[in-house]
Order: C-alpha cells, then structure tokens, then sequence
C-alpha cells in the first residue's frame, strides 16, 4: 500500500468525496479483510467488520493524522481493533443459552428439593415476575437483559437505544425498586 496515496484518498475523505473512499476501500479492502479473517477465523464475520472499519474509516478521516502514524497502519489498526473487539464479544455470547432454554433453566426445579422447598422457589419465582411486571419498561428490560441474560452496560445501550449513564440509572432506579417490592415494600416496583 503506497501511504502517500493512502494519505490523499483520507483527506479527500474528510472533505467527504465519496468517490475517493470507494478507491480507498478498492486498494486496501482485500488485504484489511485478510487481517480481519486471520483474527476472526469466519468468512462472513470479517467481512462485517470490514464494513463496519469503513463506515469508521470515513466518519474519522478528518482526525486522522500523520503524527499518529502511516495511514496504513491506522487504518489496519481499526480493523485489528474492530475484529479483537467482535471476538470478545462472540466469546461472552458463545456459551450463552437462547431465550427459551434460559426461561426453562431460571424456573427448573430440581428433583431432590423438598415439596416444601420447591413450593418456596415457585413462590419466589412467581413475586419475583409480578415484581418485574409492575416496572416500567425500561427498568424492566435493563434489568432482565443485564441479570438475566448477562447484558454489559455497553450492549444494553446498544439493545435500548440509549446511553450508558442512562442504562446505569434504569439498573440502580429499577434495581432499588425491584429489592423494595421483593420485601413487600409499598410502591416498590412502580411505574414512573
């Protein structure tokens, strides 16, 4: 890759010249999705982060400078850091069960409880859906997503459309009121 030309085809991006980012993708997009599939090991999932690496490459043209490095090293360092961060995050998920499989694992009770015992897990399921139930909906769904399916702050914004000091005020509000209505609080779950 010739980095003086690299470097035009990037300012010529920030002035957001649309033909100069297709010439740029046409020159580097097979040796930058090489990258990506070395690190990820799948055809399509490279592929998407080569997609998502462009989309980036164009939004942050103009803060690209020669003092952070060549603009080939820059732009391979996206997709390296676009394709780690897509293999994290298939790696938290890997193992996760699908909805249906963790409702049935959340309310399996296993065979050597006591009747007794049994009876008071039910029970506890059971206050613990009503609880959830009488939440506002974004309380309710940052909770499930986030304790129930394992959600990090960054992925329940993403999932809500909203931002993270926003989802980390639903957990600590929808968390708060759901530990009020779990001890027979009045008015713990609420609706605001």
């Amino acid at each position: 890759m010739d980095n003086k030309e690299l470097m035009e085809l990037l300012a010529r991006c920030a002035l957001n010249d649309q033909k100069a980012l297709e010439a740029l993708y046409l020159k580097t997009s097979g040796y930058l999705n090489a990258v990506a599939y070395r690190i990820l090991g799948s055809e399509e999932a490279s592929n998407e982060v080569l997609q998502e690496s462009f989309l980036q490459i164009w939004n942050n043209a103009s803060s690209y400078s020669s003092v952070q490095g060549e603009p080939s090293t820059w732009i391979t360092s996206i997709v390296r850091y676009r394709a780690i961060d897509k293999l994290r995050h298939e790696k938290r998920h890997q193992n996760r069960p699908n909805h249906e499989e963790e409702a049935d694992i959340l309310l399996r009770i296993p065979n050597e409880d006591t009747q007794e015992e049994a009876y008071s897990r039910f029970r506890l399921n059971e206050q613990l859906q009503k609880c959830l139930d009488m939440m506002n909906s974004k309380f309710k769904h940052s909770i499930e997503l986030a304790y129930l399916y394992g959600y990090s702050r960054e992925e329940l914004a993403e999932a809500l459309g909203a931002n993270i000091n926003t989802v980390k005020s639903w957990l600590k509000r929808g968390g708060a009121r759901l530990k009020d209505c779990m001890e027979g609080k009045d008015g713990g779950a609420g609706n605001e």
